[in-house]
This record gives structure tokens, sequence and C-alpha cells, in this order.
């Protein structure tokens, strides 16, 4: 009887190996602003993600055959709830994160992504701190899809100066915001190294919603333009308005923060002429197929496509070619194989990785804002 029931137990214990071995998916961790106020970037960045996963499952899976699973966590656009969901997401077994787009999530994430020692690859957090610390000492498992502050900062002020011919600046900056004072730095400095001068700065806080007596303060300097550096759609549109309503007569001009049709809904036209920096978005032939696709899938107008579905996109299958090169999930293996990427071309083109950074380099591009569409004026790199 006692043999009967070790073969019995062997049996099963085959059989559970077995369907478990059939069942095995690799999960992929995602945290984003899904709730809350930009939840149009956190949502269209997911499905983004769901899309590649989709095709490669589709193909055939990963590593002889195995799935992709994604497993979403809200981080609301906030660092402690991104913080968490990104622990969360590890402790629900993924091998590698993807998100946010807030620098301000990610810088602390980094520290915790290095403790665990899985990989958090943000998608458009730009500031430089999201990879290194403040002494430049890279973080080992942070990573991230777009390119960084410094380099969109100099585009916009050489641009400024260069091509548009302003003779002095002012710049409105999110002070506790580490895009904005990011960007606002080396803005700075390209538009002054150019020829050009910043004759004023003014400050608000994330908290804000009435800019009238910064902007009161810009009209008084009276600066050729004021570059607004804001991350959330809806205060820049709230600011463009204010800045109508006092008459302020100078151009108006932006960063990828600005990137959203969601903008376009909210400010009265108030930003009709204004200019921003930005990535081509989907003013390439791939990412024009790629959003067709997305189009039909979530029954969105390809008018109001979000360029962070691209980036999820294309996260995704950064991934997949990390863990094919190294033939591994293990969290330390993708790390190693992200880092030592020479190129990688997605829906979003060819980036160039840096190694000794973890910042890979992207064309950028130039946008004029319109009633109800920002129209693509070209490709613009560093002079």
């Amino acid at each position: 009887m006692k043999k009967l029931f070790a073969i019995i137990l062997v049996l099963v214990m085959v059989t559970a190996l077995c369907s478990s071995a059939f069942a095995e998916t690799i999960k992929i961790g995602y945290v984003g602003d899904l709730t809350g106020s930009t939840s149009i970037w956190g949502q269209a960045g997911l499905n983004g993600c769901l899309m590649a996963v989709e095709d490669v499952n589709a193909a055939g899976g990963v590593l002889d055959g195995i799935m992709l699973e994604m497993d979403p966590q809200d981080g609301k656009g906030d660092a402690a709830d991104s913080v968490n969901g990104f622990k969360k997401a590890i402790a629900d077994g993924c091998v590698a994160s993807i998100g946010t787009n807030f620098s301000s999530c990610n810088i602390p994430m980094a520290a915790v992504a290095d403790d665990l020692k899985v990989v958090a690859l943000a998608t458009a957090a730009s500031n430089d701190l999201v990879t290194v610390d403040e002494n430049g000492k890279l973080h080992p498992y942070s990573f991230r899809m777009c390119f960084i502050d410094s380099y969109q900062g100099t585009i916009a002020g050489q641009y400024g100066v260069m091509d548009m011919g302003y003779k002095t600046a002012g710049l409105f900056v999110v002070s506790d915001n580490a895009y904005s004072t990011g960007i606002a730095k080396y803005l700075e400095e390209a538009f002054t190294a150019a020829g050009g001068e910043v004759i004023v700065t003014v400050n608000t806080t994330s908290m804000d919603e009435d800019f009238r007596t910064q902007l009161a303060k810009v009209k008084k300097a009276n600066p050729d333009v004021l570059y607004i550096l804001f991350s959330d759609y809806a205060k820049i549109a709230q600011c463009a308005i204010q800045a109508k309503e006092l008459e302020l007569t100078c151009d108006l001009f932006g960063t990828d923060g600005w990137d959203s049709r969601e903008l376009l809904t909210l400010d009265n036209d108030a930003l009709v002429g204004a200019k921003y920096v930005s990535r081509p978005g989907y003013n390439t032939d791939i990412a024009k197929e790629f959003g067709k696709r997305y189009a039909e899938k979530y029954n969105v107008p390809e008018s109001e496509l979000e360029t962070e579905s691209l980036y999820g996109y294309d996260c995704v299958m950064w991934l997949v070619d990390a863990m094919t090169r190294a033939n591994s999930t293990d969290p330390t293996a993708i790390r190693d194989a992200l880092e030592a990427t020479d190129t990688f071309s997605g829906v979003m083109g060819s980036m160039i990785m840096n190694a000794e950074t973890h910042n890979p380099n992207y064309e950028i591009a130039v946008f004029t804002v319109g009633s109800d569409a920002a129209t693509f004026e070209g490709i613009v790199g560093l002079r």
C-alpha cells in the first residue's frame, strides 16, 4: 500500500511540474499613472505594452515559446505610489518593470531597483538623475527609453536663439519638479551660450493652479519668449489661458511635457502658434503604421494618439531583445544585456545606447501648436 501511495505521489508531482511548465509566463511590470489627471499617458503606455506582448506571444513567445504577461501597477503620477507599485511588481515575480514617464517618480525608484536588483525601465522620465545619482554614479538597474533633459533643454535654448531669433527669454519653472528644474538649467545655459539672455525666471509649485502673479512679472520684463517648463498638460493650458488674459505679447515655447493631444482640448486656442520640442512621435512611417493598429484596436481617432504608447511598445520589445541576447530571464542577465545594447530599432526609430550613463540618443523634433493638432516642423540637432 505504501509503495502504491509513493507511485501515485510521484505521478501527481510529475503532472504538476508538467502543468507548471506549460503554464509558465514571463512577467513584466508596468508602473504608470493609471488614474488621476495625467492618466491618459499611463493608460496609453500600458496599452502599448499590451500590444507588444500580444505581438510577441503571437510570434511564439520568448526563449523557446515562453509567453509574456504584463503586471500593471497604478503609480498615480506620485513618487511614493510609484515606488510601492514597483515593489509590488517585483514581489509578484516580474523580471523587469516598465515606467514611469515622470522623473520625479523614477529618481526614487532607481535606488530601489538597485537594491532589489531588478531593472526599472523608464519611458519618458528625462531628468539626468533617473540613471545617475547626484555624484554622477551610475544606478546599475535604472534605464530609460527617452532623451534626457540636458539634451532637450539645450536644443530648446539653441533653437530659440539660432532659428527663432530670440534675444531675450523668460523661464517658468516648477520648483518642486525635477523635470522642470533640470531642463531650466540646461536651457538657460544654451540660450546664453548662443548669444541670448534670460531676463526673468519665475517659479511655481506642482500644487499651484493660479499663475497670474508670476505672469504679471514676466509681462513687466517683456522677454521675446517665455519657456513654460511644465509636465502637467492641464496646468500648461491654464498657464497659457491666463497669459492670454493678461495680454502677454511674448511667444510661448515648451518641451516634451507639452506633447499630448489632450493639451489642445484644454487651452482654448491660447497656445496656437506656440512651439515645443519633443520626439518625432507618429511622424515616421513605422510609427504611423503602429498608430493605425493602435487606433483600430482601442477605438481611438488617429488624431488623438499619445506618444506614450510608442514608448510602452518599444520598452517591451527592448526587454525581449535583451532576454533573447542573454538567453535568460534572470533580472541581472537582462540588466547586463540592456547595458550591452549597441543600437535598438523600434517604432520610435533607432536609438544608440550609452553604457556609461544608460541614456539613449534619439532624434528630437520641433512642433508648432495649432487649434486641433500640432504640426511637425522637422528634426533638429545640437549645434
